[in-house]
């Protein structure tokens, strides 16, 4: 059989017979098998809008070789017989090391601080209902991390992870994922996805030996000179646990663990990262913007990505969610964090999006910063945003009014499930980082129509880590020669895939130490 790949485009609404069709007609066969390689919607034109398709096909009318195609290559499954690997964290980094350490031998533990889906979503349902947070078990910490609650974006920048990728994609496949998501220009789970997804790859690592203690904190190091020995866990787990090394996977929100690591002199610096808020718009608005109409057949909901440079700075548009809710993703209680989620059909209302400027923390402190102090600082404006209203309903304003300098009369509805208040931001953003804000909404409004007709809601400020930790060539932090710092929570990775890869990576450079 011969090998060739093929571009072409179809409509939005094309059926199986459709693509056959279009594929026999281009390799001139009705003898032929295909694989999609890549989907993508060209919307440029809107009255002609598109997919443009990328596919591998085989026939005996081919004459082309097919490529070779290229895996993560691993050690024999007792490569690490008998060296015990304590992982903290249980988000996509921590899941994907552990998988792999796991697969080779090592006898790994993962510490999580939250719950496991099942108890953490009924948390979340009774947080929503009461105002009250139930520690460690919200938006932001628990089985999957912060990820389990989210779009399920699976997009990176990262130029340099496409073997890691592929064994990433490989697993959530295998553990339920839609097969589109290995050929889609920008795939997506969706959050309702993701609740049984996670569950079926953490599932799959306790069948192989592995062992994961939910509802557990690191409260502190054992340490003897440059090596960690063990590690104070309270909770679901109480007491020592001893390992030959250790990986902290802990996210960008475990301010006490980074508290707690900085107290035990793990090397960390301030970092540049990005806040803002969330924004939200009626989807149909957000369609008939891109597409000219309010609806599409065959495609789910219109997405965007806004940039403006302007001289002071930049800002983009950040984890847009078509057909999404904003939801409160406080770490703790009395600070105010908002994010955006949506399911996998993305068939609701609204459509939300951070709108973010990169930021650094001495624009809040005004002077040189040491990365305790940063975190300080940045939980200080988190508390503003909560102490402002008193609670979980967030500081608002009507995106036209923040343009125009003005306060709003009237606040649209929204699909956030405490209340949305009436708000000036000048007295909660930075003078700088507001201007920027600003400055960047207005550039959007002209590239997309009626985007001033939408909502500014509350505090977004994980876009990234706050800090960054000081890593060797073989991964490790000093000054512990047996810690690894890896996913977000390094500063080294921002989103799903980049963070599972940087957990893959750091579990090869434990593998090859």
């Amino acid at each position: 059989m011969g090998y060739s790949e093929f571009e072409f485009k179809l409509p939005t609404d094309y059926s199986p017979a459709e693509i056959k069709r279009t594929i026999s007609n281009i390799c001139n066969s009705n003898d032929f098998s295909f694989s999609i390689l890549k989907k993508s919607l060209d919307a440029r034109n809107k009255s002609d809008i598109h997919w443009l398709m990328r596919a591998s096909v085989q026939s005996a009318a081919l004459s082309g070789d097919m490529p070779e195609i290229r895996h993560l290559e691993l050690p024999p499954d007792d490569f690490g017989k008998k060296r015990k690997i304590i992982i903290t964290g249980c988000g996509p980094a921590g899941i994907f090391s552990a998988l792999i350490l796991q697969r080779c031998g090592f006898e790994v533990t993962i510490i999580e601080k939250g719950s496991n889906v099942n108890s953490r979503s009924a948390d979340i349902a009774e947080f929503e209902k009461s105002g009250i947070l139930k520690k460690n078990s919200g938006y932001c910490f628990g089985e999957g991390g912060a990820g389990t609650f989210s779009d399920g974006k699976l997009t990176s920048r990262t130029k340099t992870i496409s073997l890691e990728k592929n064994f990433i994609f490989e697993e959530l496949i295998k553990a339920g994922a839609p097969d589109e998501i290995a050929y889609m220009a920008h795939p997506h789970l969706g959050s309702d996805n993701l609740k049984k997804i996670i569950p079926a790859i953490i599932s799959g690592f306790i069948s192989e030996g592995g062992t994961i203690y939910f509802d557990t904190e690191v409260k502190d190091l054992h340490k003897k000179g440059e090596h960690i020995t063990g590690l104070e866990l309270s909770g679901g787990k109480n007491g020592k646990i001893e390992g030959d090394k250790f990986i902290f996977a802990t996210g960008h929100s475990s301010f006490d663990l980074y508290r707690m690591l900085l107290k035990n002199g793990v090397l960390f610096t301030n970092k540049p990262f990005a806040i803002g808020f969330r924004v939200e718009h009626i989807q149909e608005e957000i369609n008939l913007s891109q597409w000219g109409k309010k609806s599409l057949s065959g495609v789910k909901a219109a997405e965007y990505r806004l940039t403006a440079n302007i001289e002071a700075g930049s800002v983009f548009s950040f984890c847009m969610c078509p057909g999404g809710r904003v939801v409160q993703s406080a770490p703790s209680e009395k600070v105010s964090v908002v994010n955006g989620m949506s399911d996998y059909s993305r068939n609701g209302k609204f459509a939300n999006s951070a709108v973010v400027t990169p930021f650094k923390i001495e624009e809040l402190t005004k002077r040189t910063t040491s990365p305790l102090e940063a975190l300080d600082a940045l939980e200080d404006m988190e508390k503003r945003f909560f102490s402002h209203t008193g609670s979980f309903n967030i500081p608002s304003i009507m995106i036209k009014d923040l343009i125009n300098g003005s306060v709003s009369t009237k606040l649209t509805e929204s699909s956030y499930a405490f209340k949305t208040v009436i708000a000036d931001f000048k007295e909660l953003f930075p003078d700088t980082v507001l201007a920027r804000l600003i400055s960047g909404l207005t550039i959007f409004n002209r590239k997309l129509r009626g985007f001033d007709n939408g909502i500014a809601m509350g505090l977004e400020s994980k876009t990234s880590a706050p800090l960054k930790a000081e890593r060797t060539e073989n991964f490790t932090t000093p000054p512990y020669s047996n810690l690894y710092i890896c996913g977000e929570g390094s500063g080294n990775a921002g989103g799903i895939i980049s963070s599972a890869a940087d957990g893959v990576k750091t579990a090869m450079a434990v593998i090859t130490s």
